[in-house]
């Protein structure tokens, strides 16, 4: 069996924090419940200007330095978060990173599991051909404004989302 693992690894999150016991406050509810069941006491926000294509490129760019782009032969993006209807996020990112016209592209999206989905889609395809590299991004960026949108469920920290 040929040994496939992973090259390298980066993280981009966003710059400004919330901290979880001022919103614990704005939502009548116990801190503990983020500082102690979650273990979290800040959340990153992202800027207007920034959303899952932008992060994600910022690690991918982190992530491939040293890294041949032409030996990528597909760029797998999980995520739950969308930016338009019409255009997959890792065709952006693909274009934000010039990788290679002959890299396939493929955007997962269900929440957590895009992301094991993508390692169960790349392992097979790397051992057997392990003389190719695979991107694989996980990226999300949920938001929620009063008002403007009717979710089942209340947006909660433990999930990524305000």
């Amino acid at each position: 069996m040929i040994k496939v693992g992973i090259d390298t690894l980066a993280i981009y999150t966003s710059r400004y924090a919330l901290d979880l016991g001022v919103l614990a406050k704005a939502r009548g509810i116990d801190p503990e419940k983020y500082y102690v069941g979650l273990g979290q006491k800040m959340m990153s926000v992202s800027p207007p200007g920034e959303d899952i294509v932008t992060m994600a490129a910022n690690a991918a760019k982190q992530a491939l330095q040293g890294i041949d782009s032409n030996e990528i032969e597909m760029l797998l993006f999980a995520t739950e978060s969308g930016i338009d209807q019409s255009k997959a996020a890792g065709i952006y990112v693909h274009s934000l990173l010039n990788l290679p016209t002959h890299c396939r592209v493929v955007e997962l999206k269900q929440a957590c599991y895009g992301a094991t989905a993508a390692l169960q889609l790349a392992l097979p395809f790397l051992q057997a051909n392990p003389d190719k590299k695979i991107l694989l991004i996980v990226a999300s960026a949920m938001t929620f404004v009063q008002g403007r949108f009717k979710a089942r469920m209340p947006p909660k920290a433990e999930s990524g989302s305000l």
